[in-house]
């Protein structure tokens, strides 16, 4: 899924500064004027003021007043779209208008007529997908640089120019109307959305923290069932600390769905609980946050009473193929953590991990399975059920499971500490940082690390391992998978732009401290049914983007079709006109 929400990025564009478009326009309207000046047999009749009327005027007017448009017909558009807006319609009439010069000199008038309504077609497009997807609130707007253009070359290009560039916008604005019914129907048939409305929706999101997508995700969605398994630690005179191992996946993306779960839960639970990631892909994102609280409320409805449990065994690790597992029993109730460091670990299915949890409860009543979600270079695929690599995750774990459930279980300590680390979300850090849980059962300190952020770097996850294991005998470092971090790109994990020496001593810090707080403990566990949750829902992901790139790729010929039939249109009405 994360393949296919990048594969989506390539359609995203940010806006630049409005001064490196306001630069851009000056440069290329001081060149015309100078060739201009500098020709000779120009058809124009001022050449030293036609560039300055026809061109640079109209730019800067659409770069200062398309904001205000907007805003009259209640629509938002920041300086940084306008000037790029500006600055693309500038370069498509220089480009339209003077390719053809040298070649059809005494039809400047016809070309520079095409070249202005194709800006207002542009426009059009552009304002609709960026401002609002109705196209009576951004024809006036849109309009705004060929007018200005259209009445700046009246004087020199005589009344014929004038009608002609009338019918051509009436003929291109058609046209814009037809391409989008055209182009609409196939996600509006299959979503009952357009594109142009989620593009609002998605740039809004980036823009203000909108949440409009989370009412798309919503109509879109199905209700599911999921287990939440939980590992309550109670310490007598220090906070209790909470695991627990949601089904549920934090994305899509920024703020938008479920994205910050684990910020929610910590929130609702305790700032001592630590939110690890359990078996679940984007099918199984949250529609928004208002079903993430529906998990917590259900997870908290269901936290024991009382800890009476107070054993639990060494953690041992177990491998099947490419899969390691460290896996700990504390009473009825075990935690197993699987990795693949350093093979890319991704996402399992839900099924996969429910698989693994009904096995488990062979041996044990709670099955608490946790993806470490910890190596990743390039994206790639999840887990799938039935294939070798599921498998080998379900042989791991039944070995772990089997095993684990003969190994004595002993009187422990349990020490928490956590540090929010200076780094952004751009970084690749959630707002939680890491948080640190050491056992000490039967003289073996073993800690569980967990970072709030998705994925790792391939080798970061064995680095930080490698230099811990100088503090305790055991470790594995484990992340939330929050896509809080991720904008736009699937791609921002822990250790990519923010190296190992730059964040591991505060790491450090907090295993010593979560070592030094170390107190006995008792625990029990509990399964929590979370029911009536809105999730994506299945292949929502796959579907949406498989609609999109097939609507991208026969764009283009509807766009050629449509825009020929605007041109021929024009052309006879414009000929039955003058003659």
């Amino acid at each position: 899924m994360d393949l296919k929400l990048e594969a989506l990025s390539k359609y995203i564009v940010t806006s630049p500064s409005w001064i490196k478009s306001l630069v851009l326009i000056l440069i290329l309207s001081g060149c015309v004027e100078i060739m201009s000046i500098l020709g000779t047999g120009n058809p124009i009749t001022h050449p030293n003021l036609f560039p300055i009327m026809a061109y640079l005027i109209p730019a800067l007017a659409a770069l200062a007043l398309t904001p205000r448009l907007a805003r009259c017909f209640s629509g938002k558009l920041d300086y940084g779209w306008s000037g790029l807006t500006a600055a693309i319609g500038l370069i498509i009439s220089l480009f339209i208008s003077l390719s053809p010069i040298l070649l059809f000199r005494s039809s400047f008038h016809i070309f520079f007529a095409i070249s202005l309504a194709l800006v207002f077609t542009f426009r059009m497009l552009l304002l609709a997908a960026v401002v609002d997807f109705h196209l009576r609130k951004v024809v006036v707007p849109a309009i705004l640089h060929s007018g200005v253009a259209v009445i700046g070359a009246a004087p020199f290009l005589g009344l014929h120019f004038v009608q002609l560039s009338i019918l051509l916008h009436i003929s291109f604005a058609v046209g814009v109307f037809l391409f989008i019914i055209v182009i609409e129907r196939p996600m509006k048939a299959n979503f009952r959305i357009g594109p142009l409305e989620l593009a609002n929706a998605f740039l809004a999101h980036l823009s203000e923290g909108s949440k409009k997508l989370d009412d798309f995700f919503r109509s879109i969605g199905e209700s599911v069932i999921v287990p939440q398994v939980s590992l309550v630690m109670h310490r007598e005179g220090k906070e209790e600390i909470i695991l627990t191992v949601p089904n549920v996946h934090p994305g899509p993306l920024g703020e938008i769905g479920g994205s910050n779960l684990p910020k929610i839960l910590n929130g609702m639970l305790g700032k001592t609980s630590m939110i690890f990631h359990g078996s679940a892909s984007h099918d199984f994102n949250p529609v928004d946050e208002v079903e993430v609280r529906k998990v917590g409320a259900a997870v908290k409805q269901d936290l024991p009473l009382s800890c009476t449990n107070t054993t639990c065994t060494v953690a041992k690790r177990y491998r099947c193929g490419t899969v390691d597992v460290l896996a700990q029993a504390f009473g009825d109730t075990v935690v197993a953590v699987a990795t693949r460091s350093p093979e890319v670990t991704e996402d399992l299915e839900f099924s996969v991990g429910y698989a693994i949890m009904k096995s488990g409860e062979r041996y044990f009543r709670n099955i608490a399975f946790v993806d470490a979600h910890n190596c990743m270079d390039t994206l790639s695929d999840g887990v799938h059920p039935a294939t070798e690599l599921a498998m080998e995750y379900v042989g791991a774990t039944d070995s772990a499971f089997a095993a684990t459930a003969k190994e004595k279980q002993v009187r422990f300590s349990a020490g928490y500490a956590s540090r929010v680390l200076p780094f952004s979300r751009q970084e690749g850090f959630g707002d939680l940082g890491v948080q640190v849980l050491i056992v000490d059962a039967g003289g073996q300190k073993t800690a569980y690390i967990l970072f709030d952020g998705n994925n790792m770097q391939t080798g970061t996850r064995d680095e930080i391992r490698r230099r811990l294991l100088a503090h305790v005998d055991e470790c594995e470092i484990t992340t939330t998978d929050t896509h809080v971090v991720n904008t736009i790109s699937g791609r921002n994990q822990v250790g990519l732009r923010i190296k190992v020496d730059a964040f591991y001593p505060l790491v450090e810090e907090a295993v010593k401290e979560a070592l030094a707080d170390a107190a006995p403990a008792g625990t029990a566990g509990t399964t929590a049914w979370c029911q009536g949750i809105v999730v994506f829902g299945s292949q929502r992901v796959s579907q949406i983007a498989s609609t999109v790139n097939g609507m991208m790729g026969f764009m283009l010929p509807v766009a050629i079709i449509i825009l020929s039939g605007a041109f021929l249109t024009t052309a006879m009405a414009y000929f039955v006109l003058v003659y």
